[in-house]
């Protein structure tokens, strides 16, 4: 899911994340209960939700909602009483049992409850494990309840199209706003049908493959949309509208391969004219994704978009629900299609699985397709996002999954969980390592779900490297750190000094790192080596040919930190200059100035050949109009002078 920055809504609210016990290396394991469920332990733990066939009568102008839900239910121990979640304010009229057949011919009863939410039905008699049974629920009402971005079911007008729009939106824990269900994320629904009845002049969005659109009385007609993969309760969903459908096919990885990409946008030339630029870029996308991770891992079925008036998107599976069709949301909603869907967090302290994954693959769709200067540009806005988390660990603390807000915080869960994965990819130094760690995983765990941890075990056992310190600094940790950097280059010394504190100094005093430098010369060449920081202050020396000009840390953006770069001058002297010979051109720096009152080069015997008077400190002069030979540098700063004899050498 994304709530956006630039589209208007921001979900980030700075949460602070509350006490958190203070890591340290090695990592020797984290409690990771998640979220759970007020009725799993003695009620929803009790059986697996294997399929669901879902009618639904709605309207694009209200949250009115008539509904007949049909669930296969398996026991995975004996139970008694079958227990589901559905929001209080929905009517209940019917309920009904019958065991599994291809007709299920039903017993309805009177003697179920409900009440704080959940239906509580008592069984006709006590199931055994492994026996499956069918649940059928009638109900209707007015499911619109909740309000904001988070609301399970929403009725909006779109502002710019003026269409009406009934949509669903049930991350984290609002499905029970619209259908009975089971919020449970380690159980996912084998299977669906998802049948939404609407006016004719309506079309309605969902899961998988639209098998049929039957005619109705009333002027109605029902969408019958069929689902055979796995899918957690969140990402089941609707969208009802005026829509047209804009479809097309995108290719897979191996030539000939494709799948549908159907899109539901609404029934108007000016919504196509100003997003088909866009929706068309889903198909390289799909591609691209396709060929660096796995295939789409729904092309059975389809993937699609349904417009809706939401400030952001939602991933649904096969379906996202969109407000436009931008190209980093667009990206960001596929992705989770992989990370997500495909792969669904384990529990909803790890959300990164979801959306830190999703936001880093818009920095690949952007790399990909519209070039790394795009990439970085996109990089540094995170890096700018994620830099206003002083404090807050990407994993969610236990007392705060409840938080939709904190779950979902902008600079946590999405900036700064995909800077994290640059992190790791900056660290492998090998993208065919980095995306096969990525294939791994989705292979491991596709169609299921997992964990933040687990994730570590692919990465270390795909590439043997040790990353207990940097999940304990950058996932559980809290902050990032901040580098000053001290050099000075005395002859053919290069001396760095980098001392570093962090932003939350009591939960992660340090980060242990790699990062680059870039050596500058003041004759244009450049050298890049990587230097490690194993304590909080590090000293270096490296061998130099030339004068160095600059240093620059981190010159590719790599790292999650702030940091400033000093150049001393060595403690006995007031300037450096140099190079000395000099070929073109000559660089003159003094100490804690911003200017320097004159430069004069006189020849040996004193005639004047070149004049600067306040320039700018430090200062690069041109030297080559001058003939080869020595000369006389003169530096007046203040009321002292100094004077250097200099040679100037030809380029040849």
């Amino acid at each position: 899911m994304r709530g956006v920055v630039s589209y208007l809504f921001i979900i980030s609210i700075c949460l602070s994340a509350g006490a958190q016990v203070y890591h340290t290396c090695p990592l020797h394991g984290h409690e990771q209960p998640g979220y759970e469920n007020p009725l799993y332990d003695r009620w929803l733990s009790a059986y697996d939700i294997k399929f669901y066939d879902l009618y639904l009568s709605v309207s694009n102008k209200s949250t009115k909602i008539n509904g007949v839900a049909t669930i296969l239910v398996e026991p995975v121990r004996e139970m008694d009483t079958v227990v589901l979640e559905l929001q209080d304010a929905l009517d209940v009229t019917k309920v009904g049992l019958s065991d599994e057949s291809i007709s299920p011919v039903f017993d309805y009863r009177d003697d179920y409850e409900h009440t704080g939410d959940a239906i509580y039905i008592p069984l006709d008699k006590t199931r055994p494990e492994g026996e499956r049974f069918y649940v059928s629920i009638e109900y209707a009402g007015e499911a619109g309840q909740n309000r904001g971005f988070f609301a399970g079911i929403t009725t909006a007008t779109d502002p710019d199209y003026g269409f009406d729009v009934t949509y669903t939106l049930s991350e984290p824990h609002n499905a029970r706003d619209w259908f009975p269900v089971k919020q449970v994320l380690e159980d996912k629904i084998d299977s669906a049908w998802i049948k939404i009845n609407c006016d004719n002049h309506l079309m309605a969005a969902s899961n998988g493959v639209l098998v049929e659109v039957e005619e109705g009385e009333k002027n109605t007609h029902t969408f019958k949309w069929r689902t055979r993969y796995p899918m957690a309760y969140y990402l089941l969903s609707f969208a009802v509208a005026d829509y047209r459908d804009y479809s097309f096919k995108a290719a897979l990885s191996k030539e000939g391969d494709s799948v549908l990409v159907q899109n539901y946008i609404y029934n108007s030339d000016d919504a196509l004219t100003d997003w088909k630029e866009g929706i068309l870029e889903t198909g390289p996308m799909i591609s691209v994704f396709s060929r660096l991770l796995m295939d789409y891992p729904f092309a059975g079925e389809k993937y699609g978009h349904a417009m809706a008036p939401m400030g952001g998107g939602m991933e649904h599976q096969t379906m996202t629900t969109i407000n436009d069709f931008g190209f980093y949301l667009v990206a960001h909603e596929l992705a989770h299609q992989w990370f997500g869907n495909y792969i669904t967090c384990g529990n909803w302290q790890d959300i990164w699985i979801n959306e830190g994954f999703a936001s880093y693959m818009e920095y690949v769709a952007a790399q990909q397709l519209r070039g790394q200067e795009a990439a970085d540009s996109w990089m540094s806005h995170a890096i700018s996002i994620a830099l206003g988390e002083t404090s807050g660990s990407v994993f969610v603390p236990e007392d705060k999954v409840e938080d939709k807000y904190r779950l979902f915080d902008y600079g946590l869960s999405y900036k700064k969980g995909a800077i994290l994965l640059h992190m790791i990819r900056y660290r492998l130094g090998d993208d065919d390592l980095f995306f096969r760690v990525l294939r791994t995983y989705l292979d491991k765990f596709g169609y299921g779900h997992a964990t933040g941890e687990e994730f570590r075990g692919i990465l270390e056992s795909e590439s043997g490297v040790d990353f207990s310190c940097f999940f304990d600094q950058w996932y559980y940790g809290e902050g990032f750190p901040r580098f000053s950097v001290f050099w000075v280059q005395q002859g053919d010394s290069l001396n760095i000094r980098s001392e570093q504190t962090s932003t939350s100094p009591v939960i992660t005093p340090f980060f242990e790192t790699p990062f680059d430098i870039e050596i500058r010369f003041t004759d244009g060449q450049m050298e890049r080596m990587q230097l490690m920081q194993d304590e909080q202050v590090e000293e270096f020396g490296i061998v130099v040919e030339g004068l160095v000009q600059d240093v620059i840390f981190d010159p590719d953006n790599k790292l999650l930190k702030t940091a400033s770069v000093i150049h001393q001058i060595p403690f006995d002297k007031f300037y450096i200059f140099g190079p000395n010979p000099v070929t073109d051109e000559l660089y003159i720096r003094f100490k804690n100035t911003s200017h320097i009152d004159e430069i004069l080069i006189t020849s040996m015997n004193g005639k004047e050949v070149l004049r600067h008077s306040d320039a700018e400190n430090p200062v690069m002069m041109n030297l080559s109009t001058l003939a080869d030979g020595p000369y006389l540098l003169v530096l007046y700063d203040a009321d002292r002078t100094y004077m250097e004899r200099i040679v100037k050498v030809s380029s040849n």
